[in-house]
């Protein structure tokens, strides 16, 4: 079938593309850090399983052993960008926990001003790749 319909392989391959682009293991330390509630928590933990099935069922339709592995393009942006975009999501979520347990003025103006350099550099990252 995927092989067979031009409209159900383009949009396989699109959930594909969505997929590789997507890191699990940087949502679930956003939630370690930062979700408490239980409902929450078990909410995030639901998702990461449903998009483990769903790569498991892309690759097999498409036969492929990784995600996007017969797009070279999108191998590249993944590899350069990652580094930088998964640090970045790192000192964000640290920041948010920082900004949560703040009581003083000054160290709130320096997280507020860390937490916006942080978004700014995420969504630059991300916007080249999706």
């Amino acid at each position: 079938m995927y092989s067979e319909w031009t409209s159900f392989s383009t949009t396989v391959d699109l959930v594909e593309m969505v997929l590789a682009k997507s890191e699990p293991s940087i949502a679930a330390h956003y939630d370690t850090m930062l979700v408490h509630e239980e409902d929450a928590v078990s909410l995030g933990k639901h998702v990461r399983k449903i998009h483990a099935n769903t790569e498991s069922t892309i690759l097999d339709l498409t036969g492929h052993t990784m995600l996007g592995e017969d797009n070279a393009v999108l191998q590249r942006q993944l590899q350069v960008r990652n580094p930088y975009v998964d640090c970045l999501n790192i000192l964000q979520a640290e920041t948010l926990l920082r900004l949560r347990n703040c009581n003083d003025a000054e160290e709130e103006k320096i997280l507020k001003d860390a937490l916006l350099t942080t978004i700014t550099g995420i969504a630059n990252g991300m916007g080249n790749t999706g």
